[in-house]
Parts: C-alpha cells; sequence; structure tokens
C-alpha cells in the first residue's frame, strides 16, 4: 500500500472514532461516511504533505488555505488550521504560526489537536527566545493537561526554557519533573541534560537542590559539583566532607572515579608548603652539564632572594630526573604527593611528561624547554624560554618598523629548526605588511653553498637571451624616402665613392668594411638580482661561518644579514668576522648589558662560581625569582592561588628581559637585539 493511501485510511479510521467517541445523544443515529467532498478534501491534504516532505511550504500552505476559505465550517477545519501552523513553524514564521495554533484553542476546544496546539504555542515563544513568554504559557498549560504524556512534554520544554533563559535551578526541577513521568527508556537522554545544567549551578543553587533531592537523582551529580567548587576555591575540609557524604550515599554512582580522583588531588593538596619550591633538572646522564648549569641559577637566585629583609625564606627541593621521562614524573609525584611543594621549576628535557602530570595534580610548573605547545597542556604549565617565535618577533619587529625593510630573504638549512624557522618568519613577515621575494633551502650536512646560493639570486639556472638590437642606421624614416635619390636617378649626384675634383685634397677610406679588424665582444657574465634588503639564515654559527663568505664571493652584498640566537658566539668572530658586519640576531641574555641588573648578576655568578653566566644560568634564574616572589604574596596560600598569581606576572625585570605571561603561560619577553661591530656583539635593544 502505497504511504498516501495509509495517510488517507488513517484520516478517515480517525474521523469514525471522534464520531465514534461523540457524547451520547438520542434517537442514536447510523453512522454517516464521509462526503464525496470531504473524502476530496482528504485527497487533497495528502498532495499538501507531499509537498510538505519536499519543503515545499507555500504550496502546501495554499492547500489549506484554500479548503478553510471554501470550507469555513467543514469537518476538517481543525486539521487545516492545525496543518496552516505546522508549516508556518517549519518555515520560520512563529507569530504567524502562534495566530493560527491560537485559532484553534479559541475555536475548536474539543479538537484532538488542542494539546498539540498548546505545546506548539509554547514552542513558538522559545523559537523566538522569548523565554518568559514561553515559560508562563507552560504554566498555564500545565493546569490544563489531562495525561502524564501530556504533563511529560510540558515539563521537558520548561526545563529547555528555564535552562536558555539561565535560570538554572528552575530548569533542574523541571527537568526533574520531566524525568519522574518519562518512560524508563527516556530517561538517560534527560538525566544527560540534568547533567549539563548542574556545571552551571552555583553553591547556593547547589544546596538548595540538596535540600529538596538528598539522596535521589540528582544528588550525586549535585554533590560532585559542590565539591569541585569548594576544591576551586581553595576550601579543601568542605569539600572533602561533600565527597565523603557522596561516597556513602552514592556506593555504585558513575561518577565514582572523578569522585576519587578529587579525593587524591585533595589530599595532595591539603599538605602544601607555600614556601617550599621543587626543582626537577637532569644532573646526570647525556643532558647533566646543561641540568647543572640551570641548577646553578636557581641556586644564586634562592641565595639572594632569601638574604633579603622583609621577605619569608624560601625552601628548594631538589631532584634528578636524569633525562628520563619516567624519572621526571616520579619525582614529581614524589615532590607534590609526599613533600607538598607549592611549585615545580623544571625539567627540561622531559618537560611534556612531568606537565601533563603536573596538571593532573594541579601543582604550577615553571617549564625550562622550547617544547611547542607545552603550555596549551593545561593551565597549571608555564614556560620560561627563549622560544622560536620571541626571537622572530623581535628581529621582525626590529628590521620592519625601525628599520623599514619591506622585502626579505630566507636561506634555511632543510631540517627541523630551519624549516620551523622559515615558516614562523614568513608568518611574521606577512603579520607586519612585508614580503618574502627569495627563499632557498640546502642540505643540514651542505659545506659548499654556491649552487644554493646561485638559485636564490637567479645564477643557477641560464636566463633567457634578450633579442638583440636592430641597427636601425639604414633604416630610413618615412620622409626620408622622398629626399634619398632612387638609384636609377643618381646622375647630378656627387659619386661618394670618388672625390668630385681630383684637386680636392679629401680623402676617403675606401677599406671593405668586412675587410677591417673588429675587436671581439667579451661575453659579460649575468649579475646577481638582489631584490631584498636583508636575508635570514636560521642556522648555527659554524654555518654562518661557511655561509657569509661564499655569499660575498657570489656578490650577494649590500643586504643585511639577520640570524637567530644560536650566531651569537666568539668563534663567528674568528672564522667570519670581516663577512658579518652588522649583521642583527636576538638573544635572551646578553652578559655585556649596561642593564644594572644584569651587571648585578653577572658580577654575582662571578663571584660565586667564578665564571661568566650564560642564558642557561640566566633563564633559571629568572624563572625561581619569579616563583620565590609569588610565594611570598600574602594571597599565595595555595597552589591554585599561586597559578593566578604567576598570571598576573607582569614586566618582571628579570637578567633575561621584562617578563609577563600571556593568557597561555607562555612568557613574553622584550628580547635583546644585538649587532656585530669589529669584533664584538653590541647591544642595540633594548
Amino acid at each position: 500500500m502505497q504511504p498516501g493511501n495509509v495517510l488517507l485510511k488513517t484520516l478517515v479510521v480517525s474521523l469514525f472514532f471522534l464520531s465514534a467517541c461523540a457524547p451520547f445523544r438520542a434517537p442514536r443515529k447510523e453512522r454517516v461516511p464521509p462526503s464525496p467532498e470531504t473524502m476530496r478534501a482528504l485527497e487533497r491534504f495528502e498532495q499538501a504533505e507531499e509537498f510538505s516532505q519536499k519543503q515545499a511550504y507555500p504550496e502546501a500552505l495554499a492547500i489549506y488555505q484554500d479548503y478553510l476559505r471554501r470550507f469555513p465550517k467543514g469537518p476538517l477545519v481543525d486539521m487545516a488550521i492545525m496543518k496552516t501552523g505546522l508549516l508556518y513553524m517549519a518555515a520560520g514564521n512563529f507569530p504567524q504560526a502562534r495566530k493560527a495554533f491560537q485559532r484553534l484553542l479559541s475555536r475548536y476546544r474539543k479538537s484532538p489537536f488542542v494539546e498539540d496546539a498548546r505545546f506548539n504555542v509554547i514552542l513558538t515563544y522559545y523559537k523566538e527566545g522569548d523565554y518568559s513568554l514561553a515559560v508562563k504559557h507552560a504554566r498555564s498549560f500545565l493546569e490544563l493537561a489531562k495525561t502524564r504524556d501530556q504533563e511529560f512534554r510540558i515539563h521537558n520544554l520548561l526545563g529547555y526554557c528555564y535552562s536558555a533563559g539561565r535560570q538554572f535551578k528552575e530548569a533542574i526541577r523541571s527537568y526533574m519533573d520531566a524525568y519522574e513521568l518519562s518512560s524508563p527508556q527516556g530517561r538517560p537522554e534527560i538525566l544527560s541534560k540534568v547533567k549539563e545544567v548542574i556545571t552551571y549551578l552555583k553553591e547556593p543553587e547547589l544546596n538548595f537542590l540538596l535540600g529538596i533531592y538528598g539522596d535521589r537523582i540528582p544528588g550525586g551529580y549535585l554533590r560532585l559539583q559542590l565539591a569541585k567548587q569548594y576544591a576551586a576555591e581553595d576550601l579543601i575540609e568542605s569539600a572533602m566532607a561533600v565527597l565523603s557524604d557522596f561516597m556513602s550515599l552514592f556506593p555504585d554512582h558513575d561518577g565514582l572515579e572523578t569522585a576519587t580522583a578529587l579525593i587524591e588531588e585533595l589530599d595532595s593538596r591539603s599538605i602544601v608548603d607555600r614556601f617550599l619550591i621543587g626543582c626537577i633538572l637532569p644532573l646526570s646522564g647525556p643532558y647533566g652539564t646543561f641540568g647543572n648549569r640551570a641548577l646553578t641559577g636557581i641556586e644564586l637566585a634562592l641565595d639572594l632572594f632569601n638574604a633579603q629583609p622583609h621577605v619569608h625564606p624560601v625552601r628548594l627541593l631538589v631532584r634528578d630526573s636524569k633525562g628520563d621521562p619516567n624519572e621526571a614524573v616520579m619525582a614529581l609525584e614524589t615532590l607534590v604527593l609526599k613533600n607538598g611543594v607549592a611549585g615545580i621549576i623544571g625539567p627540561m628535557i622531559t618537560s611534556e611528561s612531568a606537565a601533563i602530570k603536573a596538571q593532573a595534580l594541579k601543582v604550577p610548573i615553571m617549564t625550562l624547554t622550547q617544547k611547542s605547545s607545552i603550555t596549551q597542556m593545561g593551565d597549571y604549565v608555564f614556560r620560561n624560554f627563549l622560544t622560536l617565535s620571541l626571537q622572530v618577533e623581535a628581529i621582525v619587529d626590529y628590521a620592519v618598523k625601525d628599520l623599514e625593510f619591506e622585502k626579505f630573504a630566507i636561506f634555511y638549512p632543510d631540517e627541523r629548526y630551519g624549516i620551523s624557522f622559515m615558516n614562523r618568519f614568513w608568518d611574521e613577515l606577512i603579520l607586519n605588511g612585508a614580503e618574502i621575494v627569495g627563499i632557498e633551502s640546502y642540505a643540514p650536512d651542505q659545506t659548499d653553498f654556491g649552487d644554493a646560493i646561485k638559485r636564490l639570486v637567479g645564477l643557477y639556472y641560464p636566463r633567457p637571451e634578450e633579442p638583440p638590437e636592430e641597427d636601425m642606421g639604414d633604416e630610413l624614416e618615412p620622409w626620408d624616402m622622398f629626399l634619398a635619390p632612387q638609384e636609377e636617378d643618381k646622375a647630378g649626384w656627387p659619386d661618394l665613392d670618388q672625390p668630385d675634383d681630383p684637386s680636392d685634397d679629401t680623402t676617403y677610406d675606401t677599406t671593405d668594411q668586412d675587410e677591417k679588424p673588429q675587436e671581439e665582444e667579451e661575453e659579460e657574465e649575468p649579475q646577481p638580482i638582489i631584490d631584498f634588503q636583508a636575508i635570514f639564515i636560521p642556522d648555527s654559527f659554524e654555518k654562518i661561518g661557511l655561509i657569509t663568505p661564499q655569499l660575498l664571493f657570489h656578490d650577494v652584498a649590500g643586504v643585511l644579514l639577520l640570524g637567530t640566537n644560536l650566531w651569537h658566539s666568539d668563534k663567528l668572530m674568528k672564522m667570519a668576522r670581516g663577512y658579518v658586519q652588522g649583521a642583527i640576531l636576538p638573544e635572551g641574555f646578553f652578559a655585556d648589558s649596561p642593564s644594572p641588573e644584569v651587571q648585578d648578576f653577572v658580577n654575582n655568578y662571578d663571584e660565586v662560581f667564578g665564571k661568566i653566566p650564560a642564558y642557561l644560568e640566566a633563564q633559571a634564574y629568572d624563572a625561581a625569582w619569579i616563583l620565590f616572589q609569588a610565594v611570598n604574596q600574602p594571597q599565595v596560600r595555595s597552589r591554585r592561588t599561586l597559578k593566578m598569581a604567576l598570571m598576573e606576572v607582569n614586566d618582571f625585570p628579570g637578567v633575561t628581559g621584562l617578563t609577563s605571561f600571556d593568557q597561555t603561560g607562555d612568557a613574553q619577553k622584550d628580547l635583546y637585539l644585538l649587532t656585530v661591530e669589529g669584533s664584538r656583539f653590541v647591544q642595540i635593544r633594548p
């Protein structure tokens, strides 16, 4: 049987059913079958349904409106009005839809479509975003509901209306009324809405609802949310009390794992010593040299900070990660769960695994790494280190804004370091309105860069020959054609090959032009195309010592050299001092800086350790000092408040430059910019 015939048969049966259910009247009449007009109307309604399925709403609407116009008192008027309202709803015309539903409610109160019309009136207000009117009508219609299903639908829609209007407490109550009226199959969906809305509740609302639901659904979810809020406010005892009730009242709750994890976290936080800082560094193993260098900077910061008057002394617990991720994680767990440190400095090499664990335990960690996206692992993860982005931003800002350069070239090694710098440099130039006009790569193990340089400046591939200039000497202008004699009219014109008068001492060169010796023309070599003002080379000083002389050999001169902090080495001066004059590079620390903070640090470090500090020592020194200073703030009494204090660090006057933390926890620094003058590096910024 076709779907249309099914609809027709259903509607006919419904009419018979409604007639059979009509109030008793005497004498009883025989059932009257639908009239031919009614049957034709039903066939037309079937066509309207087909239009509706195809979303051809105007065509469907026209059919119902035609019936209402022709048969204003016909037996299918209430159906036509209902269908009209539904079509307006589908088309998004909610005022017209509501008008149709209200017409049905006011004129056809005994229609079987009344309950749906009431529900749809509420729905039109909800769709328009008028949640207060939606709630008002829902409350009114609830009093008229005659079945559990009708009550369920209105309570469920009320939950949506209250939630959309941010009346979350009322939304929970409406959803729970719907939950009680729902079938067992529909309850999980309603409960998922309840769980979502609970996350928006504040402490007073949570406690109010707990007074209503107590040890029944959704009491477990309410307690979990309340415990999380207490934990976020460092009300550890209150949070633990709520979780204890949860565990005893709901031993089989699906949030049991979440509650257990929160209890473990709160246990670790309850033993926090705000003036105890942990330190995890690779002090042995292949990276031991770097870890020990960083540790000297941290120890110097500890001594100098604690020597200040009016500060609470800070203690430091140091653990060796051995450059192993598992060792780093175990060290962090011990420092947090057993020793109760307020925060962590490090690690350097195994930062990712340690950061994940620190975030899980909600302990601030100040990593010392270039690992990309390390701070995106959570709001307790910070980084104080010289990153690729900081370097690129510093040199591009100087070259474009201070020097007003517009065109750049990039010459980079085809490996991760070079590719990363190349991409970031290119992106930063675009952001600053400059452009790349040349780009070339070379192999990481390459020592002869001639071919790569030639490709960069257009010398590698033969250039297309320019067409020879035509000799215009013998070409006559249009007017010359009238002035010059034709060959047959030469009579009377002087013979240019012989003198007119033998006595004329004028001599003429009669040598055959083909016999004259010609000087061989020397072929000119093409010149490099240097249409850029600066060239960026992200590589080590060893490679720069090889590349820069070859640039000059191929006549790539008169452009500014831009590099990275890897150029900063006295060995570069010995290798290529004459080729890197005026070059610009960023640096995180400059021991020769005139900054008073830097000079004090350098002198103190030299006095204690007998040598001049470098970047590793300096950045670890700054990271430690920032943490020590933060835990001494009176409002910092927990790991959460320590995290908040670190987020508020702004322009800390460190030896590695003014330091702030962005919203991700990444350090933003005012880097040093150095240039090469003679045989030394000179600071030009700040």
